[in-house]
């Protein structure tokens, strides 16, 4: 295998599970980049739209900056990722939250969620195209969800077929059209999906059902 192929494998393996010391890296690059992606947090919390009475579960939490700056208004919040590095950062950024009882970061699987059937009555996730299975992931989300309940999922958006395709070879990771994403989320048992984006990000909402 090549140097660069290696060098992107590794790449891509730390991009969906930081470990190590190269994943605290990949993990602290993420959060300052995080500064970048308000303006799509800010959209996720608006179509959640989320209340004193709601109890979030945000999947893949990565740093868990989601979950202290843009969902304060939800009574409950929960964040759930398989990387003890952003695990530790996580409960590092929302330890007050944590403290007083109302927040909570659990290590877990997307495609197995450690919870009964509507534990929650929203739910984000950015992340869905780290997940080797990510219709039996949707799956597992639809199935936490309430009835009543809400999704959002963020993913990138390319305004061109060329372009996603030419990401999806040099990351390794799907890119989906918006019809692609329709049938993900409907195969998954959801209804009312909607498709919005904006110059770099699709965003999806969608019912339980």
């Amino acid at each position: 295998m090549s140097g660069k192929r290696t060098g992107k494998t590794t790449a891509m393996s730390q991009a969906a599970k930081p470990t190590g010391a190269l994943g605290w890296l990949m993990a602290w690059i993420y959060r300052v980049l995080s500064v970048s992606w308000r303006s799509q947090y800010e959209t996720i919390a608006d179509l959640l739209g989320l209340g004193s009475d709601d109890d979030l579960l945000d999947v893949a939490c990565g740093s868990g900056l989601f979950l202290k700056k843009h969902a304060s208004q939800a009574g409950r919040v929960t964040g759930l990722d398989h990387s003890e590095v952003q695990l530790r950062m996580a409960r590092k950024v929302n330890r007050r939250r944590i403290a007083a009882g109302t927040a909570e970061i659990v290590e877990g699987d997307a495609g197995a969620l450690p919870w009964e059937d509507g534990r929650f009555s929203a739910l984000t996730c950015d992340s869905l195209q780290c997940f080797p299975e990510p219709v039996e992931a949707l799956k597992e989300m639809r199935r936490v969800l309430r009835a009543g309940g809400r999704a959002v999922l963020a993913l990138n958006y390319f305004p061109s077929e060329e372009g996603a395709r030419r990401a999806e070879q040099k990351w390794g990771f799907p890119m989906w059209n918006e019809s692609q994403l329709r049938r993900m989320l409907e195969q998954a048992g959801f209804t009312q999906v909607r498709v919005s984006h904006d110059e770099r990000v699709q965003f999806v909402k969608a019912d339980r059902g």
